[in-house]
């Protein structure tokens, strides 16, 4: 028998029969389960609806807790910004907007805020629940029944949308069904909670239950109630399409082993439903209400029957084509390995010219054909080894008679090298000598000039200063503008020899500060003062902002004034006629900041790396 036949058998075997097995299963139990699954379905069906309740209710929790227990909540808590808290609160409220009222209390449960204004924020249901909140660290969520006019007026938007009529628009329900989450804010000490905050989403008149269940449940509803009256619900029928302000059915039978869980049949005009109900429980295990789920009971056969012949269809349909797909893989598989076989006998005859078909080799994970591929691959692999080493052997020995010159002009280029280096060497040696002779002379005439210099300045200076003293008579005003102008000069030449002169100290090495405390305003205006007349001669405008004009700074206060003194020259040096400079003083931290702005031509970009 063929390798082809073999698989085909073997393939068969394996897929057909378990698969008839499963069908004859499969049907054979869902005919008994048709009869009893509609408790099971609705179990089922209660799941969803519970699992949409809790999840709403630990989303709420999780969102008061991320919004109360955040530290700028807690600090605007701790600082009476009631503003604040409010504008916080209402962003949730517009972003979550199933939440329909919150009450932030402070710690002594006096209340801060609220939206919309609650009725009775001191009802003794909330003082309860901010009570218990008070004992744990999460966030306390439950469903409880408050009566609607503890919450919210009457005048209200909010009342009038959480009004549940009763039989008719005459009469409505007191009660009102919400989901509530109390978070108890930590204070800084261990005296209780900083406050707490209440967050609602009301359940009277919710859509979004019901709507959501149906979602994942067709045709099937929900209904949330208390006191007996249904006040959310997607139930329809025949006759009445909206089944909000009704009574709920009397549980018919509990569910064995589950407590607080009925099953029952009701006749909702003129269509018989089946449906589960299970009580609703405060925080404190009291009943509040009742969430139940159920379905026609038409339209539960109608999936049942529904499901079952999907169960026989499909595994037939299914069958039909593993047989076609069985026949084909198997042709599939079989023929690289035949390929493969005859392959492997030319390889061990030495011959390693051989030639496939490129159809046989189509790109595929297929083990089959990765093996042909790789007989294939080792065959052309042999065929270029041989040709290889040929090739291989030439190169070589070109290589050695190419490494032999090399190292000959190796040898070479070394002696030579090591000539250069020593002429090189010796260059750089008398090059670094001229430079520190240069940089000597230099220093040394930068000193004396400036000596030479500060000697008849000095003069200058002292003759200026008397004659601004009039000591020996008075100036008229031309005299005086002259005088004055000549004292300023003289001192800007004064702070250009200092500044020669800390160059030169600087280069050598001989640079000290000598720090003290010193007025910041008054060191500004000195400086001011010494480049005034260069302001004036271009008409260019000072003006100088200081935070705090008795700052003391710790600082060398001639340094401090020679660099001040230089970048407001350059700044005069570099703005236009009619300018304007200004000085900004601030302080940043234990650092002073002085910002020197004109509105001259700037510096480049490439200067300014520099």
């Amino acid at each position: 028998m063929s390798l082809h036949r073999k698989m085909l058998i073997f393939t068969s075997i394996i897929v057909i029969v378990p698969m008839v097995v499963v069908l004859f299963l499969s049907n054979t139990i869902l005919d008994n389960q048709i009869n009893q699954s509609a408790e099971e379905y609705l179990k089922e069906a209660f799941v969803i609806a519970n699992n949409l309740l809790t999840g709403r209710l630990d989303e709420m929790g999780r969102l008061s807790a991320s919004v109360a227990d955040s530290g700028k909540f807690r600090e605007k808590l701790k600082n009476g910004e009631t503003d604040g808290m409010r504008s916080s609160l209402e962003e949730m409220r517009s972003v979550y907007s199933y939440i329909d009222f919150y009450i932030l209390y402070d710690g002594e449960k006096r209340l801060l805020a609220d939206s919309p204004a609650i009725k009775n924020a001191n009802a003794q249901k909330l003082s309860l629940l901010l009570g218990e909140a008070g004992k744990r660290r999460e966030a306390l969520t439950s469903v409880e029944s408050f009566d609607l006019d503890d919450l919210f007026s009457r005048d209200t938007a909010e009342y009038q949308r959480s009004r549940v009529y009763v039989g008719d628009e005459h009469r409505y329900l007191g009660k009102c069904l919400a989901a509530v989450s109390v978070f108890a804010i930590s204070g800084d000490g261990a005296d209780g909670p900083a406050g707490y905050l209440v967050i609602g989403s009301v359940l009277n008149n919710n859509g979004y239950f019901p709507s959501a269940y149906s979602k994942s449940m067709p045709h099937s509803y929900l209904a949330i109630s208390t006191d007996g009256i249904r006040v959310a619900s997607n139930i329809t029928s025949p006759q009445i399409e909206n089944y909000i302000g009704s009574p709920t059915p009397v549980p018919v039978s509990t569910l064995e082993g589950i407590n607080n869980v009925y099953f029952g049949r009701k006749n909702f005009g003129g269509e018989i439903h089946v449906y589960l109900d299970k009580v609703i429980t405060s925080y404190d295990g009291k009943n509040v209400g009742i969430i139940g789920v159920g379905i026609p009971q038409q339209k539960f056969l109608l999936i049942a029957n529904t499901q079952k012949s999907i169960i026989i269809v499909v595994p037939i349909l299914f069958l039909a084509v593993m047989l076609f797909l069985l026949r084909y893989f198997a042709t599939k598989v079989a023929r690289p390995i035949i390929k493969a076989t005859q392959l492997a006998n030319q390889i061990s005859q030495g011959n390693t010219d051989v030639d496939i078909e490129e159809s046989a080799l189509a790109a595929s994970d297929d083990e089959s054909i990765l093996l042909l591929r790789a007989l294939k691959k080792m065959a052309d692999t042999l065929k270029k080894n041989k040709e290889d080493i040929i090739e291989y052997l030439k190169e070589l020995e070109k290589d050695r008679e190419e490494q032999q010159y090399l190292s000959r002009q190796l040898i070479s280029m070394n002696e030579n090298l090591e000539k250069k280096v020593q002429i090189r060497t010796q260059d750089l040696r008398e090059a670094i000598e001229t430079l520190k002779k240069s940089g000597q002379y230099k220093s040394q005439f930068l000193s004396n000039m400036s000596h030479e210099l500060r000697t008849p300045l000095s003069s200058i200076i002292s003759c200026t200063e008397i004659l601004k003293g009039e000591i020996f008579g008075p100036l008229n005003g031309k005299q005086s503008k002259y005088v004055e102008n000549i004292w300023k000069s003289s001192g800007h030449l004064q702070v250009m020899i200092n500044d020669i002169l800390d160059t030169a100290k600087i280069e050598a090495g001989k640079m000290t500060l000598e720090i003290g405390n010193y007025s910041l305003s008054e060191i500004i205006e000195e400086s001011l003062s010494i480049v005034e007349s260069l302001a004036e001669r271009k008409q260019i405008r000072i003006a100088m902002h200081m935070d705090d004009p008795d700052l003391i700074v710790k600082i060398d206060c001639r340094k401090t004034k020679q660099a001040l003194c230089n970048i407001l020259s350059n700044s005069i040096k570099f703005t236009p006629e009619g300018g304007e400079i200004g000085i900004g003083i601030s302080r940043v931290g234990d650092f002073i900041r002085i910002v020197i702005q004109d509105n001259g031509i700037g510096i480049r970009e490439e200067d300014q790396r520099r």
